[in-house]
C-alpha cells in the first residue's frame, strides 16, 4: 500500500494526529501532494487547518499551486484560508497573468491588491501607481518601496511630477533602502532629477554606515551639513541643534519636527527664528488621543498672539481675573470647527493647538488644550476632563471673588468651547467658574432630555466653586469686558434687534433681511466664525416669537465647485405665502446674499453626513415645521434668554 493508499485510509488517518499527517503530507512529491489536496473527504477527515494547509500548498511546484489556487470553491470552501492566506500565495506565483486572474476571482481589496503588485514586475507596478485611480499615499509608498534601486532611479527620473502631485517625498522611499542600495543611489545622486532640498532631505536620512562611507571633503557645503546632521533612531527627524547656525536647516521643513511643549523658555526665541527659517516644519503637541500638528509658521503666529493676549494683563490682577480675560480672547478669536462630522472634517486640524489659533478653529478637546497651555503660562493650575463626548476644564486651587467682598477658594469649572458664542458677541459667558451641579444643569436642553455633556462624577466631585451672576459681572466689569454696571456688550446687539422686531412686525421679508445685516454689522467677520453665527441667528435674530416662519434652518453647505468644501453658512426661511428664502454668508463681501431656490441649488450642495441624518432630503426638500435643533455635544453655547441676561 503506498502513501496515498494509507493516507485514505480511514483506520490509519483515525489512528494518526494531526502534526503527524501535516509531517506525512509536507513528506510528498508535488503529484501526491496534489493528489491529497484535491480529496475533499480526506481533507475533511485529517483536520488539517488553514495554516498548514497553506504552508503545504506554498511548497508544492509553481505550475500546481496556480491551478490550486484558481479554484475558488477549493480554497474557500473546503480549505477556508482568508484572504490574507490567499494573498501570501499569490505573492508567490510567478506568472504575473495568473496573479490578476487571482485578484480578479478572489474580488480581493486594495490593500490585498497591492500586496501583491509589490512582487510583479516593474511595468506592472508602474501601470498600477499610474492608471490605479484608488490609491491613496501609503498605497503608492509601499509600492515605490518594493522598486529595484535602478527602478526608482529611473521613475525619479521619467515621473518627478509623480512625487509633487501625490504628496510624496523621494527622502521617504530612498529612507527603506538597505545599505548596498543607499550608496548606490548616493552615487547617482547627481544625475537624478531632485531639487537641492530634496538630495539634502535624502543625505540626512541616510543610514549611519552609509553617511561614514562618503567622502565629505568633496561635497559642497549644503551636502556636508546636511550628512552630519543627526537623526532620531528609528525616525527620519533631526535631533536639533538650536545653539548651531540655523541657516542649515532651511529647505529641510520636511524633517524638522519640533515639541515646544518639552523645551526649556529659554529656547522659545531659537524656535520662533528656526519657524521663520522653516515655516513647513512639523510643530507637534501630544495629547491624551495622539499627536497633533501644527506648521512652524502657525506656531510662530499663534505664539504671538498668546504673548499679545498674556501681556495685556496687568500685573495687579488677581488668577480669576486673568481668567477672564484668556477665556474671553478665546472667545473671540475661536470658532467651533464649522465641517465637524462631515466628511471633509480633518480631527487633526481641529485639535492641533497652535493651528486651532491660527486658522480660528477648533473642537473641545483642541479648545480646552488651548486655555489650558495659555492658563500654565500665567500660573494657573487646570486639568482637562471628560464628559460624554466633550471636554472642558476644571480649575485648580483658584481664589474667585464674591460680591460682597469677600472670597472662596477650591475647584471649579469653565467650559471654554461653550463659552464661544457669548463671547464673540460680547455676551455673559453661561459656562464659567461653575460647580459641577451647576454645570451640570446646563446638559439638560428645552426638551428636558440630559445630554450628559459635563457628567464626570469621579473627577469633578471637588468642583463646588460656583460664581453667582452679579460676583461674574462684578469680575468681567473689573476687566473691561463688561461695563461698570455689569452689562455685558451684547445689550445693544440684543436692543437694536428687538427694535427692528417693532418696526418691521408686519414686514416679516424686511425683518429677515435687517437681523441679517445687523449681524453682519455687529460682527463683521460672522461669515468665517458660521457656527458661533448660527447659534446668535437661530437662537435670537430670527426668534419665531416676533418672525412668524413655517420653517428656519441655519445651517452650512459647501460650493459644487469647490474641490476642498469648505463650509458655507446660509439660512433657509419659509416665510409661508411669502414664500420660501435662501441666503448664504459671503466671506469676501462680508454679507449675506440672497439667491432665488433655483440658484441656491445649483450653487451649493449639502454634505453627504448632513444627508444622511436626514435620510437623505435636503431642508428645502421637506415640509416638516421645524427650527434647527442645537446639538449640544458640538456646541459653541446658546444665545437663549435666560434670568438676569440683557434685555
Amino acid at each position: 500500500m503506498d502513501v496515498h493508499e494509507l493516507l485514505t485510509n480511514n483506520i490509519f488517518v483515525n489512528n494518526l494526529g494531526n502534526s503527524d499527517i501535516f509531517d506525512i503530507v509536507k513528506g510528498l512529491n508535488d503529484n501526491e501532494q496534489q493528489q491529497i489536496l484535491y480529496n475533499e473527504e480526506f481533507i475533511r477527515k485529517s483536520k488539517l487547518n488553514e495554516n498548514q494547509l497553506q504552508e503545504i500548498i506554498s511548497s508544492i511546484s509553481n505550475p500546481i499551486r496556480e491551478k490550486i489556487l484558481l479554484d475558488k470553491i477549493l480554497i474557500k470552501s473546503i480549505y477556508n484560508l482568508t484572504d490574507c492566506q490567499i494573498v501570501e500565495l499569490a505573492k508567490t506565483i510567478c506568472n504575473e497573468d495568473v496573479k490578476n486572474k487571482i485578484i480578479e476571482i478572489y474580488k480581493l481589496e486594495k490593500i490585498f491588491r497591492v500586496d501583491i503588485i509589490t512582487t510583479c514586475s516593474y511595468n506592472s507596478k508602474l501601470q498600477m501607481l499610474l492608471k490605479e485611480k484608488n490609491l491613496n499615499r501609503y498605497d503608492k509608498i509601499k509600492i515605490l518601496d518594493s522598486f529595484k534601486v535602478e527602478e526608482l532611479i529611473e521613475f525619479f527620473n521619467k515621473y518627478k511630477s509623480f512625487f509633487i502631485e501625490n504628496n510624496i517625498h523621494p527622502y521617504e522611499i530612498v529612507n527603506v533602502l538597505d545599505i548596498k542600495s543607499q550608496k548606490f543611489f548616493v552615487r547617482k545622486l547627481e544625475d537624478i532629477n531632485l531639487t537641492l532640498n530634496e538630495k539634502r532631505e535624502i543625505l540626512v536620512i541616510l543610514k549611519e554606515d552609509v553617511k561614514k562611507s562618503i567622502d565629505t571633503k568633496i561635497l559642497p557645503k549644503e551636502y556636508q551639513t546636511a550628512i552630519n546632521m543627526k537623526t532620531k533612531e528609528f525616525s527620519n527627524e533631526i535631533i536639533l541643534n538650536l545653539e548651531g547656525d540655523l541657516e542649515d536647516y532651511r529647505g529641510l521643513d520636511e524633517i524638522i519636527r519640533i515639541y515646544p511643549e518639552s523645551l526649556e523658555d529659554v529656547q522659545k526665541e531659537k524656535i520662533m527664528q528656526l519657524c521663520d527659517i522653516c515655516p513647513d516644519s512639523q510643530v507637534i503637541d501630544i495629547a491624551k488621543k495622539g499627536r497633533f500638528i501644527s506648521t512652524g509658521k502657525e506656531y510662530k503666529e499663534a505664539e504671538e498672539w498668546i504673548d499679545s493676549v498674556i501681556s495685556s494683563l496687568k500685573p495687579e490682577y488677581s488668577d480669576a481675573q486673568k481668567l477672564a480675560i484668556i477665556d474671553n480672547a478665546i472667545g473671540k478669536k475661536i470658532s467651533y470647527s464649522p465641517d465637524f462630522d462631515t466628511e471633509v472634517y480633518d480631527e487633526n486640524d481641529s485639535r492641533a493647538l497652535w493651528k486651532i489659533i491660527c486658522t480660528g478653529y477648533g473642537v473641545c478637546n483642541g479648545i480646552a488644550k488651548v486655555e489650558q497651555y495659555m492658563l500654565k503660562k500665567v500660573g494657573i493650575e487646570s486639568e482637562i476632563v471628560i464628559g460624554k463626548k466633550h471636554a472642558f476644564l476644571k480649575i485648580k486651587n483658584i481664589e474667585l471673588p464674591l460680591a460682597n467682598g469677600e472670597t472662596v477658594k477650591g475647584n471649579t469649572i469653565v467650559d471654554p468651547t461653550w463659552n464661544l458664542v457669548s463671547y464673540r458677541f460680547g455676551g455673559e459667558p453661561k459656562n464659567f467658574c461653575k460647580s459641577y451641579e451647576e454645570i451640570r444643569k446646563n446638559d439638560i436642553d428645552t426638551q428636558k432630555k440630559d445630554h450628559f455633556c459635563h457628567k464626570n462624577d469621579k473627577e469633578l466631585q471637588d468642583a463646588t466653586l460656583n460664581l453667582d451672576e452679579e460676583s461674574l459681572r462684578k469680575l468681567f466689569s473689573s476687566v473691561g469686558l463688561a461695563d461698570k454696571k455689569g452689562i455685558f456688550p451684547i445689550y445693544d446687539i440684543f436692543t437694536k434687534s428687538e427694535l427692528l422686531n417693532v418696526l418691521y412686525e408686519n414686514k416679516p421679508e424686511q425683518n429677515v433681511k435687517e437681523q441679517l445685516m445687523l449681524l453682519s454689522k455687529v460682527c463683521p467677520e460672522f461669515a468665517t466664525c458660521q457656527n458661533s453665527s448660527m447659534r446668535i441667528i437661530s437662537d435670537r435674530l430670527l426668534d419665531a416669537k416676533y418672525i412668524r416662519f413655517k420653517k428656519c434652518i441655519v445651517k452650512r453647505v459647501y460650493e459644487r465647485k469647490d474641490k476642498q468644501k469648505r463650509p458655507v453658512l446660509y439660512v433657509y426661511i419659509d416665510l409661508g405665502e411669502l414664500g420660501k428664502k435662501f441666503y448664504y454668508a459671503d466671506k469676501v463681501d462680508r454679507k449675506f446674499i440672497e439667491l432665488s431656490q433655483e440658484n441656491f441649488i445649483q450653487r451649493f450642495e449639502c454634505y453627504k453626513k448632513d444627508l444622511k441624518k436626514q435620510k437623505g432630503l435636503r431642508p428645502w426638500e421637506t415640509e416638516n415645521i421645524e427650527k434647527e435643533n442645537i446639538n449640544l455635544e458640538t456646541s459653541s453655547g446658546t444665545m437663549v434668554e435666560k434670568k438676569g441676561e440683557e434685555k
